[in-house]
């Protein structure tokens, strides 16, 4: 392997030896299989090394030399995960902590018509179940699916049939613990939504205590003709967090999709989105916040692929940096021959609240048709002095008035998501990460 590559270190074959009899569904013949071409695709591929442009700005090494383990089942309370769960009457809520399914913080599944929406290990060890026919077949070239795919614990499997939808919203919180040793958790969610059919989604990712943890993270969604899907992600990270998320959407005419994320800390979090629009009539809104602090790393990297004509697209995205953080943002958007009337935008917009942080953003556009109406923007400043004199004016302390400031530049992003407890949630949060917070939140 030459600097585009890292080899994976040789326990991750000691690991996957031990753990195979024990994950879900590696007792069926087709399960296991999976498993084993998932392993040996990973130890082919390896990981990105530092010459990967794509990978170029994230520090891999960091993730990879330590020597994980599989965190086993622990038991939480439910005080401990009440204050990330949505109080809405209707709402499904399932809960994972340390990857495993946790039944006892969890709503009752077994009302639904059809299984629509089970946990994934479930579904692995049912007798008559394929991994192609949960949607969980995977050929990328990417050594991190390929992990997951080996090691996949457990996570979520949605699949609405035409035309259906759910009472209200579905919810899945993953609880993350601290561990003694580095532990390395693989969530894996499947979600299919047949022609016309409709779901809100919530995703919320949270670290409980210290560890030096990765949860690495595969979201595969199939969104049918004219479906609607709205996907609400808030990740909420201790300083020594680490996540690496891959979500793939595929979405057929005439279809909505829009995806609300707020990342607020981590250690080191990359979130890749790879959407493919192939159909016409589609629209997509991809909407970003991130918050980083100390020498937290947080990457996004998009793309969207347009391959009929006639579909929508718009990226949005604002980050805030403080301390000695970096962040990255890599938006590129693809436009076929094909895919002639063509509208995608992107914008990314950045606050640095220290001379030491830094922000690395690259928009790209690749288009091959010539009826389109493509365009990007990206912008990084400092707060205004003016409206800092302004606040000052009126008698807000300089700390309040910054963090009033900074509040104001993130909240339109708040604003797109489609759950108002979610984005009150990263309100919270973001009033904790701010100084002054307690004071700011009387005035808003």
């Amino acid at each position: 392997m030459d600097e585009r590559t890292i080899a994976p270190a040789a326990d991750y074959d000691r690991l996957f030896a031990a753990a195979l009899p024990e994950l879900p569904g590696a007792r069926r013949a087709p399960v296991r299989a999976w498993r084993e071409g998932n392993f040996e695709r990973f130890r082919t591929i390896g990981f990105p090394g530092p010459k990967s442009e794509a990978w170029k700005y994230t520090p891999v090494r960091a993730l990879v030399r330590d020597p994980y383990v599989l965190p086993p089942k622990a038991g939480l309370a439910r005080a401990e995960v009440d204050r990330f769960l949505l109080r809405e009457r209707a709402a499904l809520r399932l809960v994972f902590v340390n990857g495993h399914f946790a039944a006892d913080l969890s709503d009752d599944l077994s009302a639904l018509p059809g299984r629509a929406v089970q946990s994934l290990a479930s579904a692995l060890d049912a007798s008559a179940v394929t991994p192609a026919e949960v949607g969980l077949e995977d050929s990328s070239e990417r050594g991190f699916s390929a992990l997951n795919g080996a090691f996949a614990g457990d996570g979520c499997l949605i699949r609405l049939p035409d035309g259906a939808t759910l009472p209200g919203p579905v919810q899945l919180l993953f609880v993350s613990l601290a561990q003694e040793q580095p532990a390395l958790i693989n969530p894996r969610n499947v979600v299919v939504l047949g022609a016309g059919a409709r779901l809100d989604l919530v995703e919320t990712h949270v670290v409980l205590g210290p560890g030096r943890h990765l949860t690495n993270l595969v979201n595969r969604f199939a969104v049918g003709a004219g479906a609607e899907l709205n996907h609400d992600r808030l990740q909420i990270g201790d300083l020594a967090g680490r996540l690496i998320g891959k979500n793939h959407y595929q979405v057929s005419a005439d279809a909505r999709l829009t995806q609300s994320l707020a990342t607020l800390g981590g250690a080191l979090v990359r979130n890749e989105i790879e959407a493919v629009l192939d159909g016409s009539g589609i629209e997509l809104g991809l909407n970003g916040l991130y918050l980083t602090r100390e020498r937290q790393h947080i990457d996004n990297a998009i793309q969207v692929e347009h391959v009929q004509p006639g579909s929508v697209s718009d990226q949005f995205y604002k980050g805030v940096l403080d301390g000695q953080a970096r962040a990255v943002f890599a938006g590129r958007i693809v436009v076929r021959r094909e895919a002639q009337k063509t509208n995608a935008y992107q914008n990314n917009a950045n606050l640095l609240l220290s001379p030491d942080a830094e922000i690395d953003t690259k928009p790209e556009l690749e288009i091959f048709a010539d009826d389109v109406k493509c365009s990007h923007g990206a912008t990084a400043g400092e707060l205004d002095e003016r409206e800092l004199f302004y606040l000052r004016s009126r008698g807000i302390d300089p700390a309040t008035a910054r963090s009033l400031l900074t509040y104001a530049f993130a909240a339109e992003v708040l604003q797109r998501f489609r759950q108002p407890a979610i984005a009150q949630q990263a309100r919270r949060e973001m009033l904790r990460w701010l100084p002054g917070g307690a004071a700011l939140e009387e005035l808003l």
